[in-house]
């Protein structure tokens, strides 16, 4: 189980530039359970789960993983645990290799042994192919012999996240990873991304700008607002929650936890 406890980040502390980011943040997530993060921009979506990943740090409060602190382990002790998806395509995708190997990276990543065997031969590039094509995903099996930097934008994406999958984290963290698509590629994308995770059976926390996909995908949704969780909705609550009633709670500002400057 993963559990946050009164997180606060702080960014650039003491200073006039001061910016609380995440005040006071408590909610826990149960193994398997695919959590959405709903709320407005700036509400601290995207600052959590780089929190999470390790990518930045919390000021105060603890993050517990199976009862151990993880608070300030780092990133590459993170990554043992973590995967992170980011709208920001350069992240966790090697450009200049193929899509098929990078893949394969990914799965010497996923297991031990002689990294220094040929990672491709025909068996594993078939392999990968049909798995590809069983995605039914936008043909992208026909771009396993192209760069990464020379695919499209979606299929990208969809890498990003195959990538994810098989490096055999127990936590995937994806970061509103259809911006800057069509609604027919957002939605293609999330609910591939919701199947993919289904059938690896890990633990996944998604921000995105979707509310009723939130609604009627995930196991848990997280409303935020000014760095807040300002509803934690699972089991009959979020059966019974409407997307008006979602919408309606973005727009709730939370009385401020304040940060005692013992604390930073």
């Amino acid at each position: 189980m993963l559990k946050l406890e009164d997180i606060f980040v702080v960014f650039h502390a003491g200073t006039p530039l001061e910016k609380i980011a995440l005040r006071g943040i408590n909610f826990e997530v149960e193994e398997g359970e695919i959590v959405t993060l709903v709320g407005n921009n700036g509400c601290g979506k995207t600052t959590l789960l780089k929190l999470l990943a390790g990518h930045i740090y919390s000021n105060f409060g603890k993050i517990w993983l199976d009862k151990r602190d993880i608070s300030c382990q780092s990133l590459s002790d993170r990554a043992q645990f973590f995967s992170f998806v980011s709208s920001a395509i350069n992240i966790g995708i090697a450009m200049n290799l193929t899509v098929a190997e990078n893949l394969a990276l990914a799965n010497i990543h996923h297991q031990t042994g002689n990294i220094l065997t040929p990672a491709i031969n025909n068996e594993t590039y078939e392999a990968y192919y049909e798995q590809l094509k069983e995605l039914d995903f936008m043909a992208i099996e026909a771009v396993l012999d192209e760069k990464a930097s020379d695919i499209s934008f979606i299929h990208k994406q969809m890498l990003a996240l195959l990538i994810a999958l098989v490096k055999g984290s127990r936590f995937i963290l994806i970061d509103d990873h259809t911006a800057g698509l069509n609604k027919l590629e957002a939605t293609a994308l999330l609910q591939a991304t919701i199947k993919l995770i289904r059938e690896h059976k890990v633990t996944a926390i998604i921000s995105t700008d979707d509310p009723r996909f939130a609604l009627e995908h995930s196991d848990r949704v997280i409303v935020m607002s000014a760095g807040q969780v300002v509803s934690n909705l699972h089991g009959e609550k979020k059966k019974k929650t409407r997307v008006e009633d979602l919408f309606a709670s973005f727009k709730v500002i939370p009385a401020m936890k304040e940060v005692r400057p013992s604390d930073l």
